[in-house]
């Protein structure tokens, strides 16, 4: 049986897959799916309640909120997306590498991965985006930077078992070169773990990056995102409940399918699976 029908076959993470990809289809349709533009103001439309003219209302300067969420939602996902590739790059090579060449190279790589998995991944990124600045780039690095580690750690575990393959000492007896090796015999077998990784690092990511923005260090206003949304509202609760509706909703969903499209994919990836197939 194949991984996709092993996925399909999970009904929940499928549902979770629709739910995620909805989500990028709203941030990649962003500028034409937002009924008004996210950044006008106006007074006299202050902190209307949901109607059909505004289906979530207005915030303290008149803008619709469910245009804002609209464009925080494509902001979210760019930065999340790009961080998440920054990570899986940098440290999937790097992880090969060291886990493939061995020697004091691999020893001081990992004693130094060791020391910054210690710490908590908002903490590493907190640093980070304090020496970055904040801004939306600054977010990026930071958030890709401190997801690195655990790649690094991944990709070196699961190198060590497939550079001792026949296949690989075969490539080495036919003169095939390091990096040959690396791209075209050691990648493809590892690459199901750190796809698994890569996902379920995703609402790591998107909640880092909320909590920055809510602190203030992330996204900068007046541009709209879900984390600072939030950090806006929280001076309305008792007035304006109706704000925390949308980014809190959106955090919440795309976190939650993130983390159950992580879970299927890693049963439907992993070798049990495949054998009773």
């Amino acid at each position: 049986m194949s991984i996709v029908s092993r996925f399909k076959r999970d009904r929940v993470g499928l549902v979770s897959a629709c739910a995620l990809v909805g989500l990028y289809l709203v941030a990649l349709t962003a500028p034409w799916l937002a009924p008004y533009d996210a950044g006008e103001t106006s007074l006299r439309e202050v902190f209307r309640p949901p109607s059909a003219e505004h289906l979530l209302g207005t915030d303290q300067f008149g803008r619709d909120v469910l245009s804002r969420v609209i464009v925080a939602t494509r902001v979210t996902a760019k930065i999340t997306g790009v961080a998440v590739l920054l990570a899986v790059v940098l440290g999937t090579c790097g992880g090969m590498y060291v886990g493939y060449v061995g020697g004091r190279l691999e020893s001081l790589v990992m004693r130094l991965t060791d020391m910054l998995l210690i710490f908590p991944t908002i903490m590493l990124a907190i640093v980070i985006v304090t020496i970055a600045g904040p801004s939306e780039g600054g977010v990026i690095v930071a958030l890709g930077l401190s997801q690195v580690p655990k790649f690094i750690r991944l990709a070196r575990g699961v190198t060590l078992s497939a550079r001792e393959a026949l296949f690989v000492e075969a490539a080495k007896a036919v003169g095939a070169g390091r990096w040959h090796i690396l791209r075209r015999h050691i990648w493809p077998s590892i690459s199901s773990p750190i796809i698994v990784q890569a996902t379920l690092s995703l609402p790591i990511l998107v909640l880092s990056a909320s909590g920055l923005s809510f602190l203030g260090l992330g996204v900068q206003p007046p541009t709209p995102e879900w984390g600072a949304m939030l950090n806006e509202s929280k001076d309305f609760l008792r007035t304006s409940p109706y704000l925390l509706a949308g980014p809190g909703l959106c955090l919440f969903v795309f976190v939650l399918a993130s983390n159950l499209v992580g879970d299927a994919l890693q049963d439907a990836l992993s070798p049990r699976a495949s054998s009773e197939g």
